[in-house]
């Protein structure tokens, strides 16, 4: 009996025991469902989550990806052209449950698209890539790694140029090089896959893209200036190998992030021997130059140098630089909008050209007076600088300095200095008296005998200014201003440059003394190109004959011409020529010219063809607009001499109220007028007299036997 009890307990003991396993057979049995719902977006490849997945495997062509999440990344995966097959299983790491079987396989199909197009390289080893049709250039571009056996090498200058449309781009290791503005302005470009050959990137290759962040691969020798200039970056890292950065074929290093205004961290990998990084700073060691900075740079206590575009629009809004800084190169802090104050050390001696273009936040700057040299352009279009203070060292300053420095009121120059003076509110050079930058409050020095280029240009706010007696020269650009309305040029006054007065929209008549011997390409254009407008405005100029050579196209406004000259001289020609586009000028000929007290002249009288003009183009039937002459008012023609005023001329108003454009690109220029001052022109009125004599009535004359017309002029 015992025995028997005994046995009947190991039997229950065994079926207990059979009966876990057979539970614990059941719990390993338990199979994840196959993923479902595959679909590819935009090279990602996703899939509906399935229940108590501890991750996913992907297999594209018998190779497998592990992922934690329902979806894979392929833009790197799919680097070729060809099919793709794809499945997905459910991976399982828990005890008692078993990874699910394959997914459904999908199939993906990349073509090389009909928009590529390949050139053979100057030694005709490899190939060039380029677009053939960049509207068709859409999504990610693939580059193949070879084309009837030849490797693609390089991306072909302006290959890809505005291809908006392209979201990513695949270089295969073949691909050497990326050539100048390879993808400038490829907006939507916001992933690369790097070559692993890649040697170099040619300026402006990357500019205007949508990058956000910038890992180079080792092997990078040569980064161009701008080469991803105005791209969205925010991180930046440069390998080891790269050994120069510098705008195409130039020597001096250049900022390949400039107008990054996003960006806030830069590295260089160790072990590079060219340059380093500190303080997200880019450094070149061999002399301490700043090469490369952004709006979270600390810059380093040792720099030597700031380099050329170094912060070129960073979206700083302060500057301190260190004690020992001795040069601000060409471009370093341009294009700064936000940019408030700057503090210089005594230790800088010189300023490159265009150095602080378009701070336009900057209230005012003191040079310090170890400083002896100041490029052209360096503060302009510094809109709401107002007091600019230079020291007792310069030397050389160059032209433009305050162009379109439109708040400007104060100029001032150590008493120390033995090159320059600062009297009234002007910079003037003692060696030759000429005035280098001036400003709305500036007085022209007695003994003044030049006026340099750009001295005034872009001064809105001047509406008259006096010129001193030995005046010679006038030169190219210097009063280029919008708001000059009173111009009374000074006897003696010999050449006048090009643009020297255009676009001076307000200036309503100019008498040119007979000493001129000389006036320049535009020198009184006055016009501006606003969206499809352009706007030209109304001028009587009064010339005598000793003015026998114009350059071209000086006068191609809707000016009237009044001269002694019985016929064109040849030495007018081109001056009167003008395009399809702009009006031109009319000009008066044999008129008889009278000097006034301050030997300017004016008209006296006119043969009677003033509805006539030299039969260039354009205006061939409008009347000419009426004589002006300082200090007089016209008050009409009358038919003989000492008459009074038979034919009285009228007012008529010219409205200007243009559609703007959208978006006015600033990249386009940089210190031309011609770009900065277009708002100004904007809803604005202008009054113009113009002669009334109608056709009609100059027929009557005709018939009447009369020659000539005669001014009628009434004092103020």
């Amino acid at each position: 009996m015992k025995k028997k009890k005994a046995l009947m307990i190991v039997l229950a003991v065994l079926a207990l025991g059979l009966a876990g396993l057979m539970l614990s057979g059941c719990e390993r049995d338990r199979e994840l469902a196959a993923p479902t719902g595959l679909e590819i977006t935009n090279d990602v490849l996703t899939w509906k989550a399935v229940e108590g997945a501890d991750g996913y495997t992907v297999e594209i062509n018998g190779e497998e990806y592990k992922t934690q999440n329902n979806s894979l990344d392929l833009f790197e995966i799919t680097n070729k052209y060809g099919a793709y097959e794809i499945r997905v299983a459910a991976d399982s790491v828990t005890e008692g449950v078993l990874s699910s079987d394959w997914s459904e396989q999908t199939s993906l199909n990349l073509t090389m698209p009909d928009w590529l197009q390949v050139y053979q390289t100057a030694d005709e080893k490899g190939f060039e890539l380029c677009v053939v049709d960049k509207t068709k250039a859409q999504g990610k571009l693939i580059v193949p790694s070879f084309i009837n056996g030849k490797a693609v090498v390089g991306i072909r200058a302006n290959g890809f140029y505005e291809c908006t449309g392209l979201t990513g781009l695949i270089l295969p290791d073949t691909v050497e090089y990326i050539d100048v503005n390879a993808f400038w302005g490829c907006e939507e470009l916001t992933r690369v896959r790097w070559s692993a050959g890649l040697r170099k990137i040619n300026s402006g290759a990357f500019d205007c893209t949508g990058l956000e962040t910038l890992v180079l691969p080792e092997g990078v020798t040569f980064l161009g200036g701008n080469a991803f200039g105005h791209a969205k970056l925010k991180s930046v890292s440069l390998p080891s190998t790269v050994a120069k950065m510098t705008a195409t074929n130039e020597k001096s290093d250049a900022n390949p992030f400039a107008f990054c205004e996003n960006l806030e961290e830069i590295y260089v990998a160790e072990g590079n021997k060219a340059y380093k990084s500190d303080g997200n700073c880019v450094m070149r060691r061999e002399d301490n130059t700043l090469v490369a900075g952004c709006k979270k740079s600390k810059i380093p206590s040792y720099t030597e140098h700031i380099g050329r575009s170094a912060f070129q629009g960073a979206a700083l809004e302060s500057v301190a630089l260190p004690e020992g800084v001795t040069s601000i190169e060409d471009s370093a802090f341009a294009h700064n909008d936000r940019l408030k104050e700057i503090t210089l050390p005594q230790s800088l001696t010189s300023i490159g050209k265009y150095a602080f273009l378009w701070c336009a936040a900057l209230g005012k700057i003191a040079i310090p007076d170890g400083v002896t040299s100041v490029g052209d352009n360096a503060f302009s279009t510094c809109v709401s600088l107002k007091e600019l203070a230079l020291g007792a060292e310069l030397l050389n300053a160059g032209c433009g300095l305050t162009e379109l420095c439109v708040a400007l009121e104060k100029i001032t120059v150590s008493e120390n200095n033995e090159s320059f003076s600062g009297e009234g509110n002007c910079l003037t050079r003692k060696a030759d008296s000429t005035v280098i930058a001036g400003c709305a409050s500036s007085k022209i020095p007695a003994g003044t005998e030049q006026i340099g280029e750009y001295a005034f240009c872009g001064q809105t706010q001047l509406g008259a200014i006096d010129f001193p007696d030995g005046l010679k020269k006038i030169g190219h650009y210097a009063f280029s201003c919008t708001g000059l309305k009173e111009l009374k040029l000074p006897r003696g006054l010999q050449r006048i440059g090009s643009h020297a007065f255009g676009n001076c929209i307000e200036l309503e008549h100019v008498q040119i003394p007979d000493s001129v011997t000389y006036i320049g390409t535009n020198a009184f254009v006055c016009e501006q190109e606003i969206g499809t407008y352009y706007v030209c405005t109304s001028m009587t100029a009064v010339i005598t004959d000793s003015l026998t050579e114009l350059k071209e196209e000086t006068f191609i406004s809707s000016c009237t011409i009044y001269t002694s000259h019985t016929a064109m001289p040849d030495g007018w020609k081109n001056a009167l020529l003008v395009d399809g586009f702009r009006q031109a000028p009319k000009v008066v000929w044999g008129c008889e010219l009278a000097l006034d007290d301050d030997g300017l002249p004016y008209v006296v009288s006119a043969p009677l063809n003033l509805h006539e003009v030299t039969a260039h183009y354009l205006a061939t039937s409008i009347t000419g607009y009426a004589p002006e002459r300082n200090g007089w008012v016209f008050k009409g023609w009358a038919t003989e001499p000492q008459g009074e005023a038979e034919f009285v001329p009228q007012k008529t108003e010219l409205e200007f109220n243009p559609v703007l454009p959208e978006r006015l690109d600033f990249r386009l220029s940089t210190a031309r007028l011609d770009v900065r001052v277009l708002l100004y022109f904007y809803d604005k009125t202008y009054e113009k007299q113009i002669n009334s004599i109608g056709q009609e009535q100059l027929e009557q004359l005709y018939e009447a036997g009369a020659e000539r017309l005669y001014a009628v002029w009434e004092k103020i």
